[in-house]
């Protein structure tokens, strides 16, 4: 007869240990998470955490739109007197006496007819700006920093063809969102955490010591070359020198700041040799009364016989343009323009003679 009522027990401690293993496991996969957070957590300036993972590529701004505007946008206008006819100074033949101003504010249905009307013999374009946005169509920029330019491909080639007029492209060197956050082991400056720095305006920058650095500035510069532009005026040619600087992670560097810049005009001047481009620096009144910046690495008298001009906003012409020459050598001194605020705002570039 059968038994009843009776059953074979199981128990419950299966139920228990598949609790306890999925909660283990849990613990597991939130603990390896924290540690590989833990390398893009950065602090803000007010003390916060900031996450910033890689696959966002680069930060947005609280719109959501596009990265910031730059801090201003000049409207240069750049009159160069002639030079003596028996002058000996370096530079003078090959600058001459010029007019320029900015083609991009200029009237999109009548530049070439502005350019006339103003007496203008040239105009300034910029092509990369301090957020690393690219105004022209480039081949060689990352897609997401090509913004539609001011003026048409088609209309800037054409203007940098014309024998009559002297095309100076304005270009940022290595403050840029777009590539260091896209290249922060290969290019970009980094913090000791290994991700991507960023200085007191939320912008990233490319670290000149690096090649890959190198190659794609260098690229940029030679497309500007290819379009026809006769100089190339580089902007932030140095490294930054706002923002937690101290969290900046400079071991792995080969080189000093100054020998990182000094190494990339050598390569950028060889690079462009064959197009006979002219290069000019861009530096505050401060460096050039100093003669150096340690912070930035900017040292005239190391990089200043590199170019053909040195830029710099003035009152004092003479006296920047004697401290130039004190710092760098009067044989080795390179043309020195002068940059002083004209009555209605905008800035007047003038040839030191």
């Amino acid at each position: 007869m059968a038994t009843r009522g009776y059953h074979s027990y199981r128990g419950r401690s299966a139920g228990w240990k598949r609790l306890v293993i999925g909660l283990s496991v849990l613990a597991l996969l939130a603990a390896c998470v924290f540690m590989v957070a833990q390398r893009y957590i950065t602090y803000t300036d007010d003390g916060g955490l900031r996450l910033d993972l890689p696959f966002l590529g680069r930060e947005e701004p609280d719109d959501g739109g596009e990265p910031p505007l730059p801090e201003e946008d000049v409207n240069l206008v750049i009159d160069q007197p002639e030079a003596p006819e028996e002058s000996e100074e370096p530079g003078a033949e090959a600058y001459g006496q010029h007019r320029l101003i900015s083609l991009e504010n200029l009237p999109a249905e009548s530049r070439e007819a502005s350019l006339a009307q103003a007496g203008a013999n040239g105009f300034v374009y910029t092509v990369r700006d301090n957020t690393g946005r690219v105004f022209y169509a480039s081949q060689a920029a990352l897609g997401d920093a090509v913004t539609a330019g001011a003026v048409a491909p088609e209309e800037l080639e054409r203007l940098c063809q014309r024998e009559d007029l002297t095309a100076v492209a304005r270009l940022n060197c290595f403050h840029d969102s777009y590539y260091a956050a896209t290249h922060m082991e290969s290019a970009g400056i980094c913090q000791g955490t290994g991700y991507i720095w960023y200085d007191s305006l939320s912008y990233h920058w490319l670290d000149p010591d690096k090649e890959e650095t190198r190659r794609y500035v260098i690229s940029l510069a030679l497309e500007c070359a290819q379009m026809g532009f006769d100089e190339l005026l580089l902007e932030e040619m140095s490294y930054p020198v706002s923002g937690k600087l101290e969290k900046i992670d400079y071991s792995g560097n080969a080189r000093t700041k100054t020998e990182a810049l000094a190494l990339f005009l050598t390569e950028l001047r060889q690079a462009l040799e064959p197009y006979g481009v002219r290069l000019s620096l861009l530096v505050p009144e401060h460096v050039v009364l100093s003669g150096a910046e340690p912070v930035s690495g900017v040292d005239l008298a190391v990089l200043a016989p590199l170019v053909d001009a040195v830029y710099a906003a003035t009152e004092d012409p003479a006296g920047a343009q004697a401290a130039l020459a004190a710092a760098v050598g009067e044989d080795r001194c390179p043309a020195f323009v002068p940059v002083t605020a004209e009555t209605d705002g905008r800035d007047s570039w003038y040839r030191g003679q």
